[in-house]
């Protein structure tokens, strides 16, 4: 039965995706006989050895990257079709992985497929402001779900407790080179499916400003909820980060998370995470960085854990990158995290410190 209602939801959502968009799709033609499709392809393999625990299995509920220990898999395969013409444009990419295995858990199986799913239209000649509506990468933080991407391997943990995607509209205006700005309508907080039950809407807000090549100001906020109506519950969050290249081979980004959830019959649960990243490139192909992080959220309000104590660790990790032909990334990464009790590090067993390394291999391809 799950299985069939699964088939049924993903039927739909293909269903609509693209019949409702080959209409569409044609006028783009029709109107710009230049179209512009792209085709790309992604999949990391790798490997994680824990030195405080030899089990396999999943290593932290609060992570969701990268996340099983002394065994081989797959983080994330993924396949992306984009298309623009116009002022039309598209995406649907698939994937498959431990990532949105442990990311999409609340999903439906059918929809943890679903990496992308979504269409734009400009709505000025200029191409500066923009509606897009469906499956779309998150507004909020500096860390993608593809690795090569970001500074380090594994994801900070502000990053792994705030939303990689969402589902909604997007209205965005790029006003010149140097600000930017979008407003989101959501049906919630990292979700494709609905919350069950009755739905107040959540919104998003970005702004971006970058007064110079070298510097990016970032600041997004989520004003919503993660569950139905009747809980009463409501999200109030803020992520600011700087994004610095001082010079020309050295990179900078510092990020600052701030929640708060308020609770219907108990007190607001607040909770806060930092994390500041620098990488060294000393070659085109190799290239270095350290991350110190901080993450405090003592009452459980957004971070998951498998004990009834909240998450409350600092970090430490360094990563190592080489960079193999056009195709192939070879990253490797120890990273140490220290808690108060091995209860904050949300197990029931163990030690309150843990240090593990972590080796990827990545391939990304491009038409």
């Amino acid at each position: 039965m799950d299985r069939l209602f699964s088939s049924m939801i993903a039927s739909r959502v293909f269903l609509f995706f693209f019949v409702f968009c080959g209409p569409f799709l044609s006028m783009a033609q029709e109107k710009d006989s230049v179209a512009k499709i792209e085709i790309s392809g992604f999949a990391e393999l790798y490997y994680g050895y824990d030195f405080d625990d030899k089990t396999s299995g999943s290593r932290y509920p609060f992570l969701f990257s990268h996340n099983r220990k002394n065994q081989v898999a797959v983080n994330l395969a993924l396949i992306k079709a984009s298309f623009e013409s116009g002022r039309f444009r598209a995406n649907l990419a698939l994937q498959q992985g431990t990532y949105p295995q442990d990311n999409y858990s609340a999903e439906p199986k059918a929809l943890r497929w679903i990496n992308e799913a979504n269409l734009g239209y400009a709505l000025n000649t200029e191409k500066t402001v923009w509606l897009d509506v469906g499956v779309m990468p998150s507004h909020i933080g500096f860390e993608s779900a593809i690795s090569t991407e970001n500074l380090t391997l594994s994801r900070s943990i502000i990053a792994e407790n705030s939303p990689y995607f969402e589902t909604g509209a997007k209205l965005s205006w790029q006003k010149n080179e140097r600000w930017y700005f979008a407003f989101l309508y959501l049906n919630g907080w990292q979700r494709i499916q609905s919350i069950p039950g009755r739905n107040n809407p959540s919104f998003g807000t970005q702004a971006s400003f970058s007064p110079s090549e070298k510097v990016l100001f970032n600041w997004s906020t989520f004003l919503g909820t993660d569950q139905s109506k009747e809980a009463g519950t409501y999200l109030y969050f803020s992520d600011f980060y700087v994004d610095w290249k001082p010079a020309a081979n050295w990179h900078m980004i510092a990020g600052l998370d701030v929640g708060k959830r308020t609770l219907l019959l108990d007190a607001d649960r607040n909770w806060w995470g930092t994390s500041i990243i620098l990488q060294r490139r000393f070659t085109k192909s190799f290239a270095s960085a350290i991350r110190y992080e901080y993450y405090h959220d003592p009452f459980q309000a957004i971070a998951p854990s498998n004990v009834n104590e909240g998450i409350q660790t600092s970090g430490l990790s360094l990563n190592s990158d080489w960079k193999i032909g056009q195709l192939l990334t070879f990253r490797i990464e120890g990273r140490w995290l220290q808690a108060p009790s091995e209860f904050n590090l949300g197990l029931d067993s163990g030690s309150s410190s843990d240090f593990f390394l972590l080796g990827s291999l990545a391939v990304s391809l491009n038409n």
